[in-house]
């Protein structure tokens, strides 16, 4: 079953740096990033800008899925 990202990490300047699923698994960005690439995580897609690999969510009518609206990690 695919996993869901439902919350995020962000650094002081707001960068996502880490990401939560729906399992209650904390992954860094690079780690999503492959996961993301394996076809583990739904609604998400890796794009590529000057070199450097971003996630995305894939476009739909809802900001409230956007990655930089999802909840903050609370450990």
């Amino acid at each position: 079953m695919k996993k869901e990202i439902v919350a995020v990490s962000k650094d002081p300047d707001g960068t996502i740096i880490a990401v939560k699923t729906d399992d209650n698994i904390i992954y860094s960005l690079n780690q999503a990033i492959d996961e993301v690439e394996k076809g583990n995580f739904t609604g998400m897609e890796v794009v590529s800008r000057e070199g450097t690999k971003y996630l995305r969510t894939y476009p739909d009518e809802s900001l409230d899925n956007n990655l930089s609206n999802l909840n903050n990690i609370i450990n």
